[in-house]
């Protein structure tokens, strides 16, 4: 099988989880009438403040895998938070979000509680609680200018129908100006969704269970007077994304040295090692993120050569953007530009639960 099939079916098939940790299905789903968060116990990803033991067999190994835990950057936490505000479908508690909680009658949008500054890199991660259907479901930023509630009685992909806002749909495809572009893989329940925000340089990057999948965006607002927030929209019934990780640093020449320092993860390495680093490491720890496979993704990942082999025929092809102030040999920061359009060959690849909204979704 050649490589560009084999591209084409990795990018049509949704992503596999990001763990392997159970999740409730859309039947519990349908006639639960609890508070949905509460049904996923999982915090893969998170900070977590306590070690796990391992079983020591000798002083040095013993002495290894403290060397190695020590040296791993984790999440820090969450910097920030939703907005809550009850003129949209949404119920908010804490870092959980419910869309609809009871049915869908259009499109609710959800923003950050404090603008994201500019001269600052920001980053946040949600995880997928839900299984996503519908419409859309979308993540990425939007300025103050945005209304919430504009669409609530609409279903519409709402991030990124206008100049105010720039969005990544569980879909695979990116939008900002009412244009959409294929840009990654269909992502559903059990996925982590990153955002990386870069204010100093004006660029939007996404991340998929913590890969990068290159620079999305070039034309973000670097301007101070414009305020821009984090923001998730659904058009689904009952779907709930819960953030875990957000944080945000002031650029600098420190932040700039560890980027570039992350392509080379052997030099990495040994930095972390040196006991003056550490706590630095940490504040950049979203650069170069742990990153966890679940057992059913490990087997069907899609090799880093087979999208090397597949750039050199995305030459031709017309981009929205320029980006001539990148590597043109860096895969992740151009990934966006070998993503491809795959429409199914036949009707009969189409599932059923495609050709239904919100209010039907659940009986599949």
């Amino acid at each position: 099988m050649s490589h560009r099939r084999l591209y084409m079916e990795a990018t049509q098939r949704p992503l596999e989880p990001y763990c392997d940790c159970e999740f409730p299905q859309s039947v519990l789903l349908a006639t639960y009438t609890g508070y949905i968060p509460d049904l996923v116990k999982c915090r893969c990803g998170e900070r977590t403040e306590k070690k796990q033991n391992v079983n020591i067999t000798s002083e040095k190994n013993s002495e290894d895998d403290k060397q190695l835990e020590e040296s791993i950057c984790q999440p820090n936490g969450l910097q920030w938070n939703w907005e809550q505000n009850e003129t949209t479908d949404t119920l908010i508690k804490d870092a959980d979000i419910t869309f609809h909680p009871t049915y869908s009658q259009g499109t609710a949008i959800v923003r950050s509680v404090r603008p994201l500054k500019a001269g600052m890199v920001h980053f946040w991660e949600m995880r997928i609680i839900t299984p996503l259907a519908g419409t859309d479901v979308m993540f990425g930023v939007g300025t103050d200018k945005v209304e919430l509630n504009q669409f609530q009685y609409h279903f519409v992909s709402a991030l990124g129908t206008n100049a105010q806002s720039w969005g990544f749909s569980y879909n695979g495809k990116i939008q900002h100006n009412g244009v959409q572009l294929p840009y990654g893989q269909k992502f559903s329940q059990g996925c982590i969704v990153g955002v990386c925000l870069d204010r100093a340089r004006g660029t939007l990057e996404f991340y998929l269970n913590r890969r990068s999948l290159g620079i999305a965006y070039t034309n973000i607002p670097r301007d101070p007077q414009v305020q821009l927030y984090a923001m998730v929209c659904s058009t689904a019934a009952k779907s709930v994304v819960r953030l875990i990780n957000s944080t945000s640093q002031m650029d600098c020449l420190q932040l700039r040295a560890f980027k570039a320092l992350s392509k080379h993860p052997k030099d990495l390495q040994l930095l972390r090692q040196m006991p003056g680093f550490r706590g630095v490491l940490n504040d950049y720890w979203f650069l170069t993120p742990p990153v966890r496979y679940s057992r059913r993704s490990a087997a069907s990942e899609l090799d880093i050569a087979d999208e090397a082999v597949l750039s050199k025929s995305r030459l031709g092809r017309k981009q929205k953007y320029k980006d001539d102030d990148l590597d043109i040999n860096d895969l992740y920061s151009n990934a966006h530009k070998i993503a491809m359009r795959c429409s199914p060959e036949t009707d009969e690849e189409l599932h059923a639960s495609e050709l239904f909204d919100e209010y039907f979704h659940y009986l599949f």
